[in-house]
């Protein structure tokens, strides 16, 4: 018991360091979004919906992963620029 306590605690503090050292390297400063996957157009761009729009917008992807309609997604507004977005990765929900 002392045990499954000890490794549930050592998580809840690698999981906190984790999170501070991306909020200070400014990973969290609203650049990030939230996606859904209409269509996939070629192996690097989607059709996406952007937080929850209702129009979906074409948007560069990394050819590397492989995305299907449907799939959550996260979008980065490059240098903040709302025009300039790249979808890097499916998110886990």
């Amino acid at each position: 018991m002392q045990n499954s306590n000890s490794l549930e605690q050592t998580y809840k503090i690698i999981a906190e360091v984790v999170r501070t050292e991306i909020r200070n390297m400014g990973l969290l400063n609203g650049d990030w979004h939230l996606g859904k996957v209409e269509s996939v157009i070629s192996t690097s761009r989607l059709n996406v919906f952007v937080d929850g729009a209702t129009v979906s917008q074409p948007i560069p992807c990394n050819p590397d992963v492989t995305f299907a309609p449907g799939n959550e997604v996260i979008v980065v507004f490059l240098n903040g620029n709302t025009r300039d977005k790249f979808v890097i990765c499916r998110r886990a929900i």
